[in-house]
């Protein structure tokens, strides 16, 4: 061994350096890096990334370092400037650490320890992987290091670790990444090194070097305005956890950092130093909405303390309640850094472990908008108002007084709070309108602070808006509601008063024609008037008639009439009359159904309804433009399944059982534009499938929207047999029973299967399908076997996504009850048993039995109650079926809504699941072939 080393020199051939005496050192790392080379394939990578990293840690100068200087001062530096001397023998005094550390590096067993080590999560600091800083410090013989370097947020050691950790990349690229020394920790070339390091202009300030390769001008420009904008944001704010919207004045700062950040780990020191210096979380690994509403957190905790977790976070708001409850019950899964943020406001491993769910006191809320609607009382003499726009001292008493009658309206009697709110105002919830009650209750205080109502002169010395609202409810006087009269007469408009009020001829007669209105109502007075002019009411929601909101007013009456039949199963009294009006005001089906068989009869009555099939050939109609025509097809093709009373209107129009047979016969001839199905094959050709959205359009043709056109004829029996053959030809789901979106989810998942390319997202989709087997149509299992999957996989327990924690067991009791007494589970969300919230309850634990977090006890106790309290079925079907069975098993007849539903079923019996199938079986529906003779539930 020659013991010589041949020193780069600018401008020179080099210079050969003589070791010094017990330069072993350097022997011994010359065969280790020769070694290194013949066994690893990375090695040139690795003493490259080994090299930056030796540099970095020389030109910072550590007071700790001590081997290094001595080693410069051992080789004698001759006449040399020293400081020249420093930059061109920095190659050589750290070539054995350099050594080292590039083995270490190319070690594919410290790179897996490290990947593992970091537990899934990338570095904020090298502080949060102790396996790397252990190493380093080890191979480098200097216990200090690990110390040294934990706060590192930069440099070519973090930069190299934060690609190591990140989730590993399938390309070829991905993987080099990792050795990739980005340009502002490359080493310069020692020409350039030694320029940087010795120039210095006039002054003695440094003069402007050559930048390193791939840096320029314009990228420094650039990062000097975006600083200097973020240093604006942070005087405003206190930190840099922006979104990506944020703007400052027309600067997109958060475009501009979320760029930053998305490659911060290649950034230089100085860059990473001047952003700290800002905000030393500027570049969080985890989401901005978390730094955020940590920040929140941290600021309550300064005001009012650390939260006390095992209280339930009380004096907390909601979400942050909530957000930090949330932590919690994820505190392992957090990152590091963000379990040492917590820790600082007293969430610790400990405190994590004994935390309680935040409850919001619903009491306390209540109070509180009580107190709120005490003080408006107290200075407006009312609580007539709702909205937004009804604020108190911030109170958003609007918005909180709208709950409360919604409440109030649900419940079957006084409760507790609303009796609260009737001592404050008994007429906080009228039954009439909330304008007629502000307008009141001014005239009142108005009354109250000594103004006198002179009816007979129309009311002096009020505003003319109130005068004018006043003179109105004395002419309307008679059909006012009693509590409405005997509120007037507390302010002294009693009947005799309201009818000395002043009016002229006109007025006279238009209060003659406003008190026959209101003989019941003014909406009944409108809705006589216009079944005499036109011999229904079928009339859309907008309609006005005569100035009246008619529409409006009868979808209010239906509503009304629906509810009152669902409390009490009788008729409502006010809807005899006007059943009187219009025998079908309020049909047992659907209400455009209604509208558009009045349009169609008003056309037969004068002799211009032509039937499907009269009016042009036959064939693939795009035409299907006008809608009172489409619905005319499809009354002629759903005939057999339509009502009686529906069957007896058409008739009544010309529409029989045979005329429907002989247009549907007519709608179903050979198609003569194959347009849409030369599309739909050539798709098919290209794709594989014809599962496309509505908005697909293929060639400029709009193919999604010809397909659903098509669905929906094949529903209503309006297609072509040969068409559907075409159609099943080129994809035999191109009309699943199932969703659309389930098709094109398979499809996606089964080319990247094909082709060996499955995303998280599409394993994700994968998992899911085998977790949820046993709710698939059988016709979707057999399609998932073309991903491998034949069988049902067992659903892994999730971690918590939810601060909400309900008692395990605590419905069981109420369900066992319920279950007894009607025989199933299937309840309304708003049910309650004995008091309990049942049907909520329910609807929790069927979430958490689809998400596999159900108690193994509570399911199997479920299960034996009813075996389809979770069924993979609407559960709205579910709630209709046990309707039906309860009345088909007493004998009593059924009404016409579960005469459609079961009609419906019927007609759709081959896109049922089959337990749907066997569970209408056993009632006697036994599919397309109508009812069993002998079990008809319609009867």
């Amino acid at each position: 061994m020659h013991r010589r080393w041949l020193m780069q020199v600018p401008g020179t051939a080099g210079r050969v350096v003589e070791l010094p005496a017990g330069g072993e050192q350097w022997v011994q790392a010359q065969r280790r890096h020769a070694r290194l080379l013949r066994r690893s394939s990375v090695a040139v990578e690795a003493f490259e990334v080994a090299a930056a990293v030796t540099a970095s840690w020389w030109w910072q100068a550590w007071p700790r370092e001590h081997v290094w200087p001595s080693r410069l001062r051992s080789l004698g530096s001759g006449r040399i400037d020293p400081e020249v001397w420093r930059v061109l023998a920095r190659e050589l005094v750290t070539y054995p650490e350099t050594v080292v550390l590039a083995t270490l590096l190319a070690d594919d067993g410290f790179r897996q320890r490290l990947v593992a080590d970091a537990r899934g999560h990338v570095p904020f600091r090298l502080a949060d992987l102790p396996v790397l800083l252990s190493a380093v410090a080890r191979c480098a013989g200097r216990p200090w290091y690990g110390e040294q370097l934990a706060d590192e947020t930069s440099g070519p050691l973090f930069a190299w670790a934060y690609q190591c950790v990140r989730p590993p990349r399938r390309t070829r690229s991905g993987e080099q990444a990792m050795w990739a020394v980005a340009p502002a920790h490359r080493l310069r070339p020692l020409a350039d090194e030694l320029a940087a390091r010795m120039s210095v202009g006039a002054g003695g300030q440094k003069a402007e070097v050559k930048r390193r390769r791939g840096l320029n001008r314009q990228s420094d420009e650039s990062f000097t305005v975006g600083l200097a904008h973020a240093g604006q944001y942070v005087r405003e704010h206190g930190n840099l956890a922006v979104q990506k919207d944020t703007m400052v004045g027309s600067f997109r700062l958060g475009e501009w950092l979320h760029n930053v950040q998305t490659r911060s780990w290649a950034l230089s020191p100085d860059r990473v130093r001047a952003l700290t210096a800002l905000d030393p979380w500027w570049n969080v690994p985890w989401s901005v909405q978390w730094q955020r509403s940590y920040y929140r957190a941290r600021d309550h905790a300064a005001v009012d303390g650390p939260p006390d977790a095992a209280a339930g976070f009380a004096g907390t708001a909601v979400l942050n309640g909530e957000w930090l409850y949330l932590q919690c019950t994820q505190y392992d899964a957090l990152h590091p850094e963000q379990q040492r943020l917590l820790a600082d406001i007293g969430i610790t491993a400990e405190a994590a472990r004994t935390a309680r769910p935040r409850r919001a006191n619903l009491r306390a809320r209540f109070e509180t908008g009580l107190a709120h609607a005490r003080a408006y009382a107290a200075e407006h003499g009312h609580v007539a108002v709702s909205g937004r726009g009804a604020v108190h001292e911030g109170y958003p008493l609007g918005v909180w007084l709208v709950a409360q009658r919604s409440k109030a309206g649900r419940a079957a009697g006084p409760t507790e709070r609303s009796r609260a709110l009737d001592a404050v105002d008994p007429w906080w919830n009228p039954p009439w309108s909330l304008s007629w009650q502000r307008s009141f209750a001014r005239i009142r205080r108005l009354v109250q602070d000594g103004h006198a109502l002179d009816a007979e002169r129309g009311f002096p010395g009020l505003e003319a808006e109130l005068a004018l609202w006043l003179s109105r409810q004395c002419t309307v006087y008679g059909g006012l509601q009693r509590e409405q009269q005997c509120l007037l007469a507390g302010i002294g408009i009693t009947a005799e008063e309201a009818g000395e009020v002043p009016m002229t001829a006109e007025e006279a007669e238009t209060a003659s024609e406003a008190a026959a209105r209101l003989g019941g109502s003014a909406g009944l007075a409108s809705a006589r008037s216009f079944a005499a002019a036109y011999g229904y009411l079928a009339v859309p929601f907008d309609c006005v008639h005569d100035g009246y909101p008619l529409g409006r007013w009868l979808v209010a009456q239906r509503s009304k009439e629906r509810r009152h039949l669902r409390a009490t199963g009788a008729v409502w009294p006010p809807g005899l009359h006007l059943a009187e009006l219009d025998p079908w005001w309020n049909p047992p089906w659907h209400f455009p159904w209604q509208r558009h068989y009045q349009q169609a009869r008003k056309l037969w009555q004068e002799g211009r309804l032509l039937l499907p099939g009269q009016h042009g050939p036959p064939g693939d109609r795009d035409e299907d433009k006008d809608p009172l025509m489409v619905w005319l097809q499809r009354q002629c093709a759903q005939h057999d399944v339509l009502q009686l009373e529906q069957q007896n209107l058409l008739a009544d129009i010309g529409i029989t059982a045979a005329t429907a047979r002989t247009a549907t016969a007519s709608l179903t001839g050979p198609a003569l534009g194959e347009t849409g199905l030369a599309q739909a094959r050539s798709y098919a050709a290209e794709h594989g499938n014809l599962a496309v959205t509505d908005r697909t359009r293929h060639n400029g043709h709009p193919l999604g929207s010809w397909l659903l056109r098509q669905r929906h004829r094949a529903a209503d029996g309006r297609i072509q047999p040969s068409r559907i053959a075409a159609l099943n030809a080129l994809d035999p789901h191109w009309n699943p029973p199932w969703s659309l979106a389930w098709q094109r989810a398979y499809h996606r998942a089964l080319t990247a299967t094909n082709s060996n390319a499955l995303t998280r997202t599409e394993r994700r989709w994968i998992r899911t399908q085998a977790q949820l087997w046993d709710s698939l149509h059988p016709a979707q299992q057999q399609l998932l076997a073309h991903l491998g999957i034949t069988g049902p996989t067992a659903v892994p327990v999730q971690a918590r996504t939810t601060a909400r924690r309900y008692p395990s067991g605590e419905g069981l009791p109420h369900a066992r009850a319920y279950a007894t007494l009607r025989g199933h589970l299937a309840v309304f969300t708003h049910t309650h048993q004995d008091g309990f919230p049942l049907g909520r309850w329910l609807v929790q634990q069927r979430r958490k039995a689809r998400s596999g977090q159900l108690s193994a006890r509570t399911l199997q106790e479920l299960t034996v109650l009813d075996p389809w309290w979770n069924p993979p079925w609407s559960f709205a079907w579910q709630r209709k079926y046990h309707q039906h069975r309860a009345l088909h098993a007493t004998g009593q007849p059924h009404p016409p809504e579960l005469q459609r539903w079961a009609h419906r079923q019927i007609a759709q019996w081959d896109r049922l699941h089959p337990h749907q199938q066997a569970l209408l079986d056993s009632m006697g529906v036994v599919g397309r072939s109508g009812i069993s003779p002998e079990n008809r539930p319609f009867e």
